[in-house]
C-alpha cells in the first residue's frame, strides 16, 4: 500500500458504503478494543465507523464534515501507518497532527479540487484528500471533530479509551483571523473583470454572469458554501410584502435571513437568464439556488468553490492592469490584487458580517442573520466598526513637537 496512489473512500461527500470501509481497514481488533460488550453491535472498526456516521445524517453539514475529516484519518491510516482504528495510539495522533500541517509527499496527498469519480464512476487519478497543508484554525477544528469521533466510540464501549484526549480543545477565547474578508472595491473589481470578460468574449457571457450571481448571493446572504448547494428557490418566500431566506445550517439550525432590495434585483435578473417563468421565486419552487443548465441540479460545492476562486482571479488580473494605468497607487493595487489570489467563497461571508456591522446593524441581529451559536463568534466582526482607530493613532511620531 505504501507506493499505490490514494483513492477516495466514497464517492461523494454525503454517503458512506460500508463495503468501502470494510474493503481498508483491518477485521482483527486493535489493542485498544474495549473487552466488554459494546451498545453499538459493532465487531469491527469498519462498523463502528459506519454507526458513527450513522448518527449525523440528519445533519447534512455535520455529516459532511465528519466523514470527510473521518475519511482522512482512515486514509493516512491505511496508507502511512498500515494500522486500524482500534490500533492508534497516542503517538500515532501527535504525528497526524503533525502530518496535517504538511502531507508528504506533497504531490500524493495534496491538489486543486477535482470530481472524486469520473462521468464511468471510476475513481478519479487527480482526486487528493486536500487541497493544501491545512493552517492552525482548520487543525483545531479537525481534531475536535475526531474528538467528537472517538469519544463516541469510548462511551459506546468499542474503545476502551480516546487516544487524543489530551487534545480536546480548551474553553476560552479561541484565536481568529480578522482579515480574510473582502472590502467593496475589491469585490467590485471582480464583478468589473466579469463583465469584462461577458463584453470581449461573447461565448462566455453565460458563464461569467453565473459567477456574478454566485458571488453575490454569498455577498448578500452570508450563506456557508455547502448551504447555498443545498437549497432551493422554494427558500425564498414572500411575508407581509418582504422577502426572506430561509436556510437549515450547522447542527440542523434554521434561520432566516433578509433580502434586501439590492440582492432582489440580482436574483430577478438571473432568473430570467436561466429562462425561468416567473421573475420572483414560487411558493415551494424546486429550482436549486444555483443550478446547472438542465435547471433540476445544483451544482456541487467544489464546482463553485472552482468557479469564485476562477472569478477572483480575473479580479486580481484586473487590479494588476490599474497598477499601470494608475501608477500613483500601484502599491494598493498590487496589494489588494495578491489578496484576492487568497481569497475563498468563505471570505464572502466574512464580508457580509463585517458590512452588517458597519452598517450599524445590531451584533445580536447579525449573530441571528449569520446562525452563530456564540456570540463571541458574531464579535469577531466588531472589529471593523471601530473606524477611528487608524486615526487616533495616527499622532505617533518621534518628530518633537514645537
Amino acid at each position: 500500500m505504501a507506493t499505490s496512489p490514494i483513492q477516495p473512500l466514497f464517492s461523494n461527500v454525503d454517503e458512506f458504503s460500508l463495503a468501502a470501509l470494510k474493503a481498508v481497514l483491518s477485521e482483527t481488533p486493535g489493542y485498544n478494543r474495549a473487552d466488554v460488550p459494546n451498545m453499538m453491535e459493532a465487531t469491527t472498526d469498519a462498523e463502528a465507523v459506519a454507526t458513527f456516521l450513522r448518527e449525523y445524517k440528519s445533519a447534512k453539514l455535520t455529516h459532511r464534515s465528519y466523514l470527510k475529516e473521518i475519511e482522512r484519518l482512515i486514509l493516512w491510516c491505511v496508507y502511512v501507518e498500515e494500522i486500524g482504528i482500534s490500533s492508534l495510539k497516542r503517538e500515532h495522533l501527535v504525528q497526524y497532527r503533525e502530518f496535517l500541517s504538511d502531507p508528504q509527499p506533497t504531490a500524493r496527498w495534496c491538489g486543486p479540487r477535482a470530481n472524486r469519480t469520473l462521468s464511468d464512476g471510476a475513481p478519479n487519478p487527480n482526486w487528493r484528500p486536500f487541497a493544501k497543508p491545512l493552517s492552525g484554525p482548520t487543525i483545531r477544528k479537525t481534531i475536535s471533530i475526531l474528538d467528537s469521533f472517538f469519544n463516541y466510540l469510548v462511551q459506546n464501549n468499542y474503545l476502551a479509551g480516546n487516544p487524543m484526549a489530551v487534545d480536546k480543545r480548551k474553553k476560552g477565547k479561541k484565536s481568529r483571523s480578522t482579515d480574510r474578508w473582502l472590502e467593496r472595491d475589491e469585490i467590485t473589481a471582480t464583478l468589473t473583470a466579469l463583465d469584462e470578460l461577458a463584453t470581449n468574449l461573447p461565448e462566455k457571457k453565460f458563464e461569467a454572469q453565473r459567477a456574478k450571481f454566485i458571488l453575490l448571493t454569498l455577498f448578500y446572504t452570508g450563506l456557508r458554501l455547502a448551504e447555498l448547494t443545498n437549497h432551493a428557490m422554494g427558500n425564498f418566500s414572500l411575508i407581509e410584502n418582504e422577502w426572506y431566506l430561509t436556510v437549515t445550517g450547522k447542527g440542523e439550525k434554521e434561520r432566516r435571513i433578509v433580502v434586501v432590495d439590492e440582492y432582489l434585483d440580482v436574483l430577478t435578473t438571473f432568473r430570467k437568464l436561466i429562462e425561468l417563468d416567473s421573475p420572483f421565486p414560487t411558493y415551494q419552487e424546486k429550482t436549486p439556488i444555483i443550478c446547472a443548465l438542465d435547471k433540476k441540479n445544483p451544482l456541487t460545492d467544489s464546482r463553485i468553490w472552482q468557479i469564485v476562486k476562477w472569478s477572483f482571479t480575473l479580479g486580481a488580473n484586473y487590479l494588476e492592469r490599474k497598477t499601470h494605468s494608475d501608477p500613483e497607487n500601484a502599491s494598493v493595487w498590487e496589494h489588494k490584487a495578491s489578496k484576492l489570489r487568497k481569497a475563498s467563497p468563505h471570505w464572502l461571508r466574512h464580508s457580509y458580517g463585517t458590512y452588517l456591522v458597519k452598517s450599524g446593524c445590531p451584533i445580536e441581529k447579525v449573530k441571528e442573520l449569520m446562525g452563530h451559536s456564540d456570540i463571541s463568534t458574531t464579535m469577531i466582526y466588531v472589529h471593523i466598526a471601530n473606524n477611528d482607530l487608524h486615526a487616533s493613532a495616527r499622532g505617533l511620531s518621534l518628530d518633537e513637537e514645537d
